[in-house]
């Protein structure tokens, strides 16, 4: 069981990964990919409207990095022929990567293009549509001629397809990469001994899935509840799984699942498969259903691209929830907005609430009490950390009324006279609470150069320059204030303004956690005065470093749906002034 398991992991894993890599795509007006995707699939990712391939990577900076071609140049160092058909494949990537043009010619893919990722239970399957199929065979011919990895042939059907096997010629378990086309669509698949002709049929798109997703409402249902755009979506069912890996029967997984151990006879899953135990998993299952994900935005050109993303780990547990909830803190528009500044971020925690929702949390954790031995067991090591939690309610009173921790890099320069000096240095440092003087208070107790400061709540701001030993090639004099609810040390102009902008903001309980930054205005300084000072040229991977064009904004918060993650991405091409 397990030497079957492990191949077919390594292949659904790669399968999924090129997925990723590839995904975005049309199909025919006739053929619907979904009327072959099973609604009980634990796994499905797609590209529901055309993607825009062409402009996307003309817009995005490099994508190879200098450690990518040190892993592609290693493949080649293997006296495996497989590996060398994989490594070739991958350069004709890399390099389309760098041309638009060439990428959708080398791959025969339009300008615009749709994939998708699923699995048939635990079989894994790509479709990915292509304007000029026999690209594709021309290139895979050209690899096979170069590397001596051939194919065999395949048919079911009318349909032929190639065969590739992965694994080696003495290994018992035969694993096999099938690759097939059919009505504009490339289908790269999995096969064993245990992949029957009519599962085969189906992952290759010649038998329609019973109960397929086309004729339910999974994918709408998502993308209305999650507002994410109807352009791509995906999802993880943690039902599914927990049915294939409890049941004998209760789905397409259960069932291919049942069928190995049987021929194996050897069942890893028997103690999952009790009453007891498929009760009391699936009412977790039930709590925390789904793992949806998909775009929230997607603005490309040639020029410049914004893409939206979200996943949301979907929760019907009201109390842990409502907990989570109560932990959110305050999270400044300073950080919010990757155009603003260098790099900022921010954690929000309502401080005060902290003991309570981690009890609650750990309460709800123990009921109801389990009779399935592994879930028993988990919640025995969750009840003998009760004096942990009881411990952390305490220490979080000495910062009662704490909702947050914010700073920002909005600038900074650097030179080289005898030594490399700091020019200039505008960032700003926030904590927000109730009664930020209190804080202050609170904090002074451990400096005893802050012991010095007698500071008001009445926004006046007091140097530090003189009460901390500032190295003279910093070149900074920061200053601390308290700045409405916020305790603010800052230094230089913008930081100075935000500051005050922060000033006129009450406390709002609305997030986690967030980070924002631009990676060009990170090391551009730094690498510029480093180059300097040694006199020689920067790493290769530095410079891919500097070279990308690119922003992200990442954020973390819960909402009555569940945790959600949310983040977006602006690249702009190469082409461009910075």
């Amino acid at each position: 069981m397990k030497k079957l398991l492990i191949p077919a992991a390594v292949v659904a894993i790669g399968a999924f990964g090129a997925g990723v890599y590839l995904s975005q795509q049309p199909a025919a007006a006739a053929y619907n990919v979904l009327n072959y995707v099973p609604s009980d699939t634990p796994f499905f990712v797609g590209q529901l409207t055309p993607f825009p391939i062409k402009d996307y990577i003309a817009s995005a900076p490099k994508l190879v990095t200098p450690s990518d071609q040190a892993k592609l140049e290693a493949l080649y160092e293997s006296d495996e022929p497989g590996l060398h058909f994989v490594a070739n494949l991958l350069k004709a990537y890399q390099d389309g990567l760098k041309d638009a043009d060439l990428l959708v010619k080398t791959f025969g893919l339009n300008d615009q293009i749709r994939a998708y990722a699923y699995t048939l239970g635990w079989l894994p399957v790509i479709k990915l549509e292509v304007a000029n199929p026999q690209a594709i065979w021309d290139l895979l011919d050209k690899n096979e001629q170069e590397t001596g990895f051939v194919h065999k042939q395949g048919k079911i059907q009318d349909l032929s397809y190639r065969i590739y096997t992965v694994t080696p010629p003495d290994e018992d378990e035969v694993v096999e990469v099938i690759v097939a086309q059919s009505n504009g669509i490339l289908t790269i698949t999995a096969k064993t001994r245990f992949v029957s002709e009519p599962l085969l049929a189906t992952a290759l798109g010649l038998e329609k899935a019973t109960a397929p997703l086309a004729e339910s409402t999974i994918l709408d249902g998502i993308i209305k509840q999650h507002q994410f755009s109807d352009s791509s979506v995906g999802y993880i069912d943690h039902v599914e799984i927990i049915k294939g890996l409890t049941t004998t029967d209760g789905n397409q997984l259960a069932k291919q699942l049942t069928e190995i151990t049987k021929i194996e006879n050897d069942n890893p899953f028997a103690k999952l498969q009790t009453p007891v135990c498929h009760q009391e998993f699936m009412s977790i299952a039930k709590n925390w259903p789904r793992t949806a994900f998909g775009y929230t935005q997607m603005d490309i050109s040639e020029t410049e691209s914004t893409l939206g993303f979200s996943a949301v780990i979907e929760s019907k547990n009201a109390v842990i929830l409502k907990a989570l909830s109560t932990m959110r803190g305050f999270i400044p528009s300073y950080t919010q907005n990757f155009n603003e500044s260098i790099v900022a971020s921010a954690i929000g925690l309502n401080v005060s609430e902290l003991s309570n929702s981690l009890t609650t949390i750990w309460g709800d954790l123990q009921k109801p009490t389990y009779q399935c031995q592994p879930l028993a067991e988990v919640q025995s090591k969750i009840a003998a950390n009760g004096q942990s939690i009881a411990m952390v309610g305490m220490s979080a009173n000495m910062a009662a009324g704490l909702k947050g921790l914010s700073g920002a890099l909005f600038n900074y320069s650097m030179s080289k006279t005898e030594s490399t000096q700091l020019d200039s240095f505008d960032a700003l440092l926030a904590v927000h609470a109730d009664n930020p003087l209190a804080i202050f208070n609170s904090i002074r107790m451990f400096s005893p150069e802050l012991q010095q400061v007698n500071l008001s709540d009445d926004g006046k701001a007091i140097s530090l320059k003189d009460l901390f030993p500032v190295p003279v090639a910093l070149n900074i004099n920061p200053k601390i204030a308290i700045k409405g609810k916020h305790l603010v040390i800052y230094n230089g102009t913008k930081s100075e303004q935000a500051a005050e902008k922060l000033g006129q903001k009450p406390l709002s309980a609305n997030g986690l956690y967030q980070l924002s930054f631009d990676v060009n205005k990170m090391l551009t300084p730094f690498v510029s005065a480093t180059q300097l000072m040694s006199g020689e040229s920067i790493a290769d991977e530095m410079q891919f470093l500097m070279d990308y064009d690119a922003r992200m904004n990442i954020n973390l918060d819960i909402n009555e749906q569940g945790i959600r993650f949310d983040s977006t991405v602006n690249n702009k091409s190469p082409q461009q002034e910075k």
